[in-house]
């Protein structure tokens, strides 16, 4: 019977191992990456990917924490680190990149699918970050030695980095599609409103000269009749140029006329969340594929408005205020076009057998009224309920 090898060597042998695995799982998870995954119909029974996700990215956190404390410990022990490597090597990597290939564009939105892969091989390549690091930590000759402080720090960091994957991972899972989605339209919605305050915050009269773009009037290689230019050039402006300040006024109309409509579009657009996504986190019914299409719809809508609104404000920095009116008009048109969508609810319309509108209904239907009563003409047009459309935000 050959000798069993040494626990060094079954170290060595098990940290590779590993490591190739979180590098060929990780290429398998990458955009143009080709996989055959078989159809999700042929095995009904077969358990949630989500359900697996969740419990390989646990799995993974607590044994690179075990990793990285076995690392930094003196001694350190060949033994126990090639003990704890055994279960990533035979069931979790195996899990992750499972779970990840099994959320499919087709059963979870492309968006979705695409978020999923892309986290799991951060955390794979995270993974991987912390076993060279043990690697290294392995190839000293003395077991009984400290490690650094700066040594203690990069474990530290590379561990803290798999955390944070796995925690992305776990929140993914649990939240499912109507998660994901409402997490990713905060974070428009929130977009959206930095680019109302900047406009909100920007000021026609201190824009730039135009008649000094560059600063020239700042050289001290000027002759002095250009000196002579620019004083006058001085003088009239701190008299007030009557060019300049009937374009600062025309742009001052402007930027009123945009707030108007890119003011409410946040307000409508955080009804949309509150009233209908953030109802469908949680919920027990299991979607269909008419409201994942739906969900991904509105998430790309969402996005689409958050750069329009940011290529109102650009135009409007620069000058074009035909395109700064146009891309308010074409955020505005959109965000109807996103509130009129959720009139219908995703739950089953039967639900406890009534036909009274609810009052998430109500709101959905006030803040379409709440969009549609400005336009990019930049005059609001009042109607009766326009005291209690204003209230769409709370």
């Amino acid at each position: 019977m050959p000798p069993s090898p040494s626990p060094s060597k079954s170290l060595a042998t098990a940290l590779q191992t590993s490591l190739v695995l979180c590098e060929r799982f990780a290429s398998s998870l990458a955009p143009n990456a080709s996989v055959d995954i078989p159809p999700s119909e042929s095995n009904p029974d077969a358990p949630s990917s989500l359900s697996l996700l969740n419990a390989a990215a646990t799995s993974l956190r607590s044994q690179a924490t075990k990793l990285s404390l076995l690392s930094i410990t003196a001694p350190f022990t060949p033994s126990a680190v090639a003990t704890c490597l055994a279960p990533l090597n035979e069931s979790i990597l195996t899990s992750l990149v499972t779970a990840a290939l099994l959320t499919t564009p087709e059963q979870f939105t492309p968006s979705f699918a695409a978020e999923c892969r892309s986290i799991a091989a951060a955390a794979l390549r995270d993974t991987e970050s912390v076993l060279r690091l043990l690697e290294k930590r392995s190839q000293k000759t003395n077991p009984k030695a400290e490690v650094t402080e700066l040594e203690k720090k990069a474990f530290t960091e590379a561990t803290g980095r798999v955390w944070d994957d796995c925690d992305k991972l776990t929140a993914l899972a649990d939240g499912g599609v109507p998660g994901y989605v409402v997490h990713k339209s905060q974070q428009w919605l929130e977009l959206m409103k930095d680019a109302v305050k900047e406009l909100e915050d920007w000021d026609p009269e201190e824009d730039i000269d135009d008649e000094d773009l560059f600063g020239e009037s700042l050289s001290d290689d000027e002759d002095d009749e250009d000196d002579n230019d620019n004083d006058t050039d001085k003088d009239d402006h701190k008299h007030g140029n009557p060019q300049n300040n009937g374009r600062a006024a025309i742009s001052a109309g402007v930027k009123e006329q945009a707030l108007k409509v890119l003011n409410r579009i946040p307000q409508s657009i955080h009804v949309v969340i509150k009233q209908r996504l953030e109802k469908m986190v949680g919920s027990t019914t299991a979607i269909d594929k008419d409201q994942i299409t739906r969900l991904d719809t509105l998430l790309t809508h969402h996005r689409h408005i958050s750069e329009l609104m940011d290529e109102s404000a650009e135009g409007m920095y620069l000058g074009d205020l035909e395109l700064c009116l146009k891309k308010a008009g074409e955020a505005r048109a959109l965000t109807v076009q996103v509130v009129e969508a959720v009139i219908r609810p995703f739950t089953p319309p039967d639900r406890g057998g009534t036909d009274v509108e609810t009052k998430e209904a109500q709101y959905i239907k006030r803040a379409l009224q709440w969009i549609q009563q400005v336009d990019p003409g930049g005059v609001s047009r009042p109607t009766a309920s326009e005291s209690s459309a204003t209230k769409v935000h709370e």
